[in-house]
C-alpha cells in the first residue's frame, strides 16, 4: 500500500481509534482474499474490475465522536441473513449488503468474513 493511501486512512479516522481498528480487520478480511484497490474520499472504496466494497462512518456526533463504521458489499446474489442490516436490489444480478459493524467481535464475525468473500468474488467479475 502506497504511503499517501496510508496517510489518507489515517486522516479518515483521525481521533477515532476504535473505528481504525474495526476498519484495520476490515482491510484484513479483504486482503485474506487477495489483492484489491483502495482509495479513499468521504469514504473508503475496494475494488478490483469493479468495485464491490465501500466503508464508511455515520452518525459522527458529540455523543459518538467516533461514528459507527459500516461496509456496503455488492454482492451478485441476495444474502439476506446476520450479520447483514440491510439489502436492496440495485441491478439485474447486483445486490448491496450494508452491515453495521458496532464492535470487534462483530467486525471478526466468520458471517461477515463470508459476505465479504462474495463480494471480491462480484469486484473479480
Amino acid at each position: 500500500m502506497s504511503d499517501s493511501v496510508d496517510a489518507a486512512i489515517e486522516t479518515f479516522f483521525a481521533g477515532k481509534p476504535h473505528s481504525l481498528e474495526i476498519f484495520t480487520v476490515l482491510r484484513e478480511l479483504i486482503a485474506a482474499d487477495g489483492p484489491a484497490e483502495l482509495s479513499v474520499a468521504s469514504q473508503i472504496t475496494f475494488g478490483l474490475v469493479r468495485k464491490f466494497a465501500w466503508v464508511s462512518l455515520y452518525n459522527i456526533t458529540g455523543r459518538n465522536p467516533e461514528g459507527t463504521v459500516q461496509i456496503m458489499l455488492a454482492i451478485d446474489e441476495e444474502m439476506a441473513r446476520p450479520p447483514v442490516y440491510r439489502v436492496n436490489q440495485v441491478g439485474r444480478s447486483r445486490w448491496n449488503h450494508l452491515v453495521v459493524v458496532h464492535s470487534m467481535a462483530e467486525a471478526r464475525d466468520p458471517e461477515l468474513a463470508v459476505l465479504i468473500a462474495a463480494a471480491y468474488r462480484f469486484g473479480a467479475k
